[in-house]
């Protein structure tokens, strides 16, 4: 339990009494009341796993009911193990206060990537009658966060890189729950015309992580990135920056038959094989590099009526949508555009 005044000018006081958190009809019946208990005028509880439960990756969900009357502000959310506030970074699986539910990530620059729903766009006040399940996927490469179901905000991970302690990633490191009904401060609204308790139901809580029994193990040389992942996973890789002159060149998988999406960015996505897996990033000298010998793509059917590019690139046959950069493993980028007169550019490096 956190005790006391805690954060954002809110008016109730939080206490560990059973008046205001309690097991009720097999539900977690968090209760803010208005009962000036010693003096406090509203009191309430915020529970949170902070010391005893901590994850890193997993799907997580909650079923509960959530009261949306005026100065009510209930709260699902995750705050990191080390790192503080805002560096740390924050993620809001559910949040509620002036007639919307809030779906939030923060990074440690304190960026907020934020999606809301209004109750009427939910369905009205009746939607606030029945449970409802937040559902959040966490991993390496994204934070999905749905509601009943539907996909609310798509987050990738890799969008706070260098944002927490250390230019490390906040979202690549353990942190803990917290679930809180909070009334009024700086968002909850003016609660004086509210009929209290306010209720907030939690049928249940469940976490799933995945199992590390056959899972192998990735190894980053010369950058971030690594752990146990199961086989077809995704992970995220990033190259240390360059230093005494050198710049990143790409990538080498030193062992395992991994497949990175792009060894030529200092950033790319690494999906695991059935074996542990070794990656290290290479540098080179100076800003360039002098263009390859290689031979560009041949350009064999051009299309205006459907705009695609269709050409031939050391054997293999590809489609390219129009207005989109493709990219080859071999370095080559093709981009066509069609209007008047189609413009064919084709990249070399």
């Amino acid at each position: 339990y956190e005790n006391g005044y805690v954060r954002n000018s809110e008016l109730q006081y939080y206490t560990n009494r059973p008046e205001n958190a309690r097991i009720d009809n097999g539900n977690l019946l968090i209760q803010a009341l208005r009962d000036n208990w010693n003096g406090h005028e509203y009191t309430a509880a915020s529970l949170r796993t902070m010391g005893k439960k901590s994850w890193q990756y997993g799907m997580f969900e909650m079923r509960a009911k959530i009261d949306i009357r005026q100065g009510s502000w209930p709260a699902w959310w995750w705050l990191p193990n080390t790192g503080g506030w805002p560096r740390g970074g924050e993620i809001d699986m559910m949040e509620y206060y002036k007639n919307k539910c809030l779906f939030n990530v923060m990074d440690g620059n304190q960026k907020w990537t934020s999606v809301t729903k209004t109750i009427t766009a939910l369905g009205g006040t009746a939607w606030s009658d029945d449970f409802h399940v937040w559902t959040w996927v966490w991993d390496s490469t994204k934070i999905d966060i749905s509601l009943d179901g539907v996909l609310m905000n798509h987050y990738p991970v890799a969008n706070a890189d260098g944002t927490g302690p250390s230019g490390a990633n906040p979202f690549r490191k353990p942190g803990y729950m917290l679930v809180n009904q909070a009334i009024g401060g700086t968002n909850g609204g003016d609660p004086s015309g509210t009929t209290f308790p306010v209720e907030y139901r939690v049928d249940w809580i469940r976490v799933h992580t995945w199992s590390t029994a056959d899972a192998y193990v990735l190894t980053v040389n010369n950058g971030t990135g690594g752990g146990p992942y199961i086989t077809g996973t995704k992970a995220s890789i990033t190259a240390k920056g360059s230093s005494g002159g050198k710049v990143f060149d790409k990538w080498i998988i030193g062992a395992g038959s991994a497949v990175i999406d792009s060894v030529s960015a200092p950033s790319a996505t690494l999906t695991m094989p059935a074996s542990d897996v070794t990656v290290t990033a290479t540098y080179r000298n100076g800003s360039s590099v002098a263009p390859r010998k290689t031979p560009g793509p041949k350009i064999s059917t051009i299309s205006r009526d459907c705009p695609t590019v269709v050409y031939n690139a050391r054997g293999k046959r590809v489609a390219v949508d129009n207005n989109r950069y493709s990219h080859l493993p071999a370095g080559v980028y093709i981009y066509m555009r069609t209007g008047r007169f189609s413009r064919i550019s084709v990249i070399q490096r």
